[in-house]
């Protein structure tokens, strides 16, 4: 294929990509605007200094289960630092709120222990009996009755010897027994049954079989759900009751004990050491504020480019337009596929970036014009002048590219966005100067019409700008 043939090629696989990005655009595919563009809620939980990185990335895994199982749409979940997580939920507040941030952060410890005394409020050894917090796992424990009404003092449990965790349970469901159906009032309303894994059934019934006529509790978070006095082994399966399960709330709170027992318990306590909520008001007037600078700066751009380059300016706005549909796309594109949402610090990288890509052509049409000025026909000048500013443009742009990335290894938070949309700008730039502008510009260089349109040519653009040349005055003495 000839030079011309490939050129032509160029600027058509350009625009063809950018043609796709516009389509996809005008058929739904958007960029996913971050909570400060569209509002909703973010929650830090820390982890105790000095927890592995292992068990934080299975922390993680978990909290991401369980937001996950809510059906939270567009969640942003990720490290931040060493013992951080960061929890980022657009457009998602009002009352579900705190049950949400209860549900993430929640430990959901269970263990099955043995009764060994039931101590109510008001006997001799209540107020003696210290409700102690051990992490142990074996060994005796007193703990309190969940679920007490306010005002009221809990039962305390002395529990045995931990016997099974809910590691062994291999699934978990929200049930609701009507109480037209159902006698045993502790089985009306909601409950969450469960079911074993095979281990686990084992292991259930040889304990089941131990405490036959014996009490065992179900502890949830160091507290007794319930303390069932055992008939029968039982294997395989179990249930939970969550004390009235008619109240309102009951059904609430029984599927998110299904969430939480379904996806696994934390390895970790984790405290909420950040939470913040913002308003949808104020992402929407964040996002046109952003959107306004951008035009203002691109339209300010644009109007200059054309007056002090000509036709070369009427290049540069197809080649911005390009640039920024494919930037558009990429942004939705990493939307759609690994979660990524544009947020105001993004649309800061992508406006820095557009002056970033204009000093690209500028500096291939200065270069034109030294190649003009130093003899050359405007045809014989694109090549050298291209191949001097290719140099140029790839060393800066490298280096913006290096200080997008380790910004974005060692920033937490927006940081890390605007680190990325200015390092796949940039990138887009080059792409765009090498494979639209420069085969374009070197079209009309062959096109003698192009060339030499009066006031718009591409004479007059190399042209413009220069000062006039001076008459040189000779004589003698």
């Amino acid at each position: 294929m000839k030079g011309g043939g490939r050129h032509v090629f160029s600027v058509v696989f350009v625009l063809v990509l950018a043609g796709a990005s516009v389509f996809g655009l005008v058929r739904g595919l958007r960029p996913l605007l971050g909570l400060d563009l569209v509002g909703g809620v973010s929650v830090v939980l820390t982890a105790p200094d000095g927890t592995p990185p292992p068990v934080m990335e299975r922390t993680l895994e978990t909290i991401r289960a369980r937001v996950d199982a809510v059906g939270v749409a567009e969640p942003d979940i990720s490290l931040q630092g060493d013992v951080n997580i960061q929890v980022q939920i657009p457009r998602f507040g009002g009352a579900s709120r705190d049950r949400l941030l209860d549900l993430i952060g929640r430990t959901a410890r269970l263990e099955f222990r043995e009764v060994l005394e039931t101590i109510p409020p008001g006997s001799p050894e209540y107020e003696e009996t210290r409700i102690t917090r051990d992490e142990e796992e074996e060994g005796e424990v007193v703990l309190p009755e969940a679920d007490t009404p306010e005002g009221q003092d809990p039962v305390l449990y002395r529990l045995g010897d931990l016997l099974l965790t809910g590691e062994a349970i291999s699934e978990a469901r929200a049930v609701f027994f009507d109480p037209s159906q159902v006698t045993d009032p502790g089985s009306q309303g909601w409950i969450v049954e469960f079911e074993m894994t095979s281990d686990g059934s084992e292991r259930f019934q040889e304990i089941t079989t131990d405490l036959s006529g014996k009490q065992m509790a179900i502890v949830l978070d160091r507290q007794v759900e319930s303390a069932p006095t055992v008939n029968e082994p039982i294997s395989g399966r179990g249930q939970i009751t969550l004390g009235d399960g008619l109240a309102p709330g009951a059904e609430a709170e029984a599927r998110d004990l299904e969430v939480v027992l379904q996806t696994g318990a934390l390895p970790v306590e984790l405290e909420q050491s950040q939470v913040e909520t913002v308003s949808a008001t104020l992402g929407r007037e964040s996002l046109e504020q952003g959107l306004l600078t951008g035009i203002v700066g691109l339209i300010g751009l644009a109007v200059y480019l054309a007056f002090y380059y000509r036709l070369l300016g009427v290049v540069t706005w197809f080649g911005m337009t390009i640039w920024g549909a494919l930037v558009l796309g990429l942004i939705s594109v990493l939307g759609r596929t690994a979660g990524y949402s544009l947020t105001l610090a993004g649309v800061a990288g992508v406006v820095i970036s557009l002056g970033v890509a204009a000093d690209s052509y500028i500096v291939f049409y200065e270069r034109l014009k030294d190649e003009v000025r130093k003899g050359k026909s405007v045809r014989a000048a694109v090549a050298p002048a291209f191949a001097n500013a290719w140099r140029t443009i790839v060393a800066a742009n490298i280096v913006t590219i290096l200080a997008a990335i380790v910004l974005y290894l060692l920033a937490i938070g927006s940081v890390r966005g605007f680190a990325l949309t200015l390092g796949l700008s940039t990138l887009l730039d080059m792409f765009v100067v090498y494979f639209f502008k420069r085969p374009t510009v070197f079209l009309i260089a062959r096109s003698r019409f192009l060339s030499d349109l009066p006031g718009m040519g591409l004479r007059s653009a190399v042209a413009a700008g220069e000062a006039a040349p001076q008459p040189v005055r000779g004589g003698s003495r």
